[in-house]
């Protein structure tokens, strides 16, 4: 791995190092050929404007002979003034380079204006670059040399870890995994002259005897779990049986209390039909109630049907809740003890909203009968609000099925005993309740929270231990222009 790691890492470390050293030696070069020009620029500057063309060839072969140049030339106005050392064809070879080794023709050639002579002048130089290619190939050789020794130092290393730390390493893994496949006579003492290696055998080796020891009992321990593990499942198959039955029975006696709660009232009215009736006075308020009970029991039968046949999709109207709230008060009051106080605020001027009207009043049945049984010794006081409200952005976020809208709110409140976080989190659970044994199915609020999602509402729960609860249900409202759904 460290060999193929410096394999990989000596190709781009190579260019990296080359292009940085030819980078910087064509910078250095380029940038002395320019100071170097602009020197007999200051020289051609100098000049008086009527010296003849011979001190001019002087200045120009003193460019070639005082450095690397090997052209120089000077264009005066329509005329050309080259140097005494270049022939006649040297002087049609100029190409301006903007970049080391341009044109291919191992010059660098540059052209500078040359002010304040009597005519406008151009001055041409060109410059060898074959030395300072040469020195780049050479700087290119020196790092060959060096990384090859450096690699060949590498190898070295490489290969005397191998011998010190890896074979002995090796050893040690092909000796445990013979272990691991059985051969647990097998000793781990690897022959290593590291302290480190050495320790770590004897270590192993002390382990290993000691699970040789205990192997026989492992087996054993494990066969014996297996049956108890067998055994376990086959109780928890019939635990889970029993729970089933016993969910199907709460489930009849859940239906049974629903049907109650709504032929309860009936069978009173009836009576008081009975008592109050003279043998000549007309029947038709009280059989008129009890036409409407009978109806409200054939729909409420009607969705414990839909419920079981999972078909839950309410026929929804357009109406404002003030009324139907109003009857299923009328119902509360008569079902609750004289010991318990029925607070109601119902703003008959909130918004319309499409609802099944026996579901909401099963829904206000429901949570006024939830709120009498969290009173203690059936005493206290329940309070039910009706009225419009705006839900806010940050309400809205909090609540997935709330939106930034208008709403009407249902609110049931009690002076109970209140419920901690863990119970509230498990209210609307078929079956859960914290009543005892016979005095409650757990389904009533379970069948609040599925009438509240069927209508496209929110109900939020606000309770502490000993401070009561409060349960707000929010419906949307008809005609919301902000809402998105």
């Amino acid at each position: 791995m460290l060999l193929l790691i410096h394999a990989l890492l000596m190709p781009p470390l190579f260019y990296a190092i080359s292009s940085t050293a030819e980078r910087t030696m064509k910078d250095i070069f380029i940038d002395d050929v320019r100071n170097f020009a602009q020197i007999f620029v200051d020289r051609f500057e100098r000049l008086d404007p009527g010296a003849n063309e011979q001190r001019i060839v002087e200045l120009l072969d003193s460019a070639i002979l005082s450095g690397r140049g090997n052209y120089a030339a000077i264009e005066i106005g329509s005329r050309t003034v080259a140097s005494s050392l270049m022939t006649v064809q040297d002087t049609g070879l100029f190409q301006e380079d903007f970049a080391f080794g341009e044109n291919d023709d191992d010059v660098y050639f540059l052209s500078l204006p040359v002010p304040h002579l009597a005519e406008p002048a151009v001055l041409k130089l060109g410059y060898d670059e074959a030395p300072i290619r040469e020195d780049i190939e050479a700087v290119r050789r020196t790092l060959i040399y060096v990384l090859s020794a450096y690699l060949l130092m590498t190898l070295l290393v490489a290969g005397v870890m191998s011998s010190t730390i890896v074979s002995p390493l090796r050893w040690l893994q092909k000796a445990s995994r013979a272990i691991s496949s059985g051969d647990v006579d097998r000793e781990l003492k690897p022959g290593s002259g590291l302290e480190e290696i050495s320790a770590l055998s004897e270590d192993l080796e002390t382990m290993r005897r000691n699970l040789v020891g205990i192997n026989e009992r492992l087996k054993n321990e494990i066969a014996e779990r297996e049956q108890v593990e067998a055994d376990r499942r086959h109780l928890e198959g019939q635990v889970q049986h029993h729970q089933r039955l016993r969910s199907l029975g709460t489930l009849a006696g859940g239906v049974a209390h629903e049907f109650n709660n709504v032929l309860q009232p009936m069978v009173l009215y009836l009576e008081l039909a009975v008592e109050d009736i003279p043998a000549d006075s007309p029947v038709a308020e009280n059989l008129k109630r009890v036409q409407e009970l009978a109806n409200r029991a054939k729909g409420l039968s009607q969705q414990i049907l839909t419920f079981s046949r999972h078909d839950s999709d309410p026929r929804l109207v357009e109406q404002s809740l003030a009324p139907i709230a109003e009857e299923a008060l009328t119902m509360i009051r008569a079902l609750l003890p004289a010991t318990v106080e029925l607070r109601t605020d119902i703003d008959h001027g909130s918004s319309r909203v499409n609802c099944a009207p026996e579901q909401i009043q099963q829904l206000l049945v429901n949570l006024c009968n939830n709120a009498y049984q969290a009173l203690s010794e059936a005493s206290g006081r329940i309070s039910v609000t009706l009225h419009d409200a705006q839900v806010s952005e940050e309400m809205a976020n909090r609540y997935p099925h709330l939106d930034a809208a208008q709403y009407v709110v249902v609110e049931v409140r009690d002076t109970g005993r209140g419920m901690d976080p863990a119970t509230q989190e498990r209210i609307f659970e078929p079956f859960f309740t914290t009543q005892e044994v016979g005095k409650g199915t757990g389904l009533g609020l379970s069948v609040v929270h599925g009438i509240v999602e069927r209508h496209d509402g929110e109900i939020v729960v606000e309770s502490e231990p000993g401070k009561g609860t409060r349960f707000s249900v929010y419906l949307p409202s008809v005609g919301s222009d902000e809402r998105s759904r």
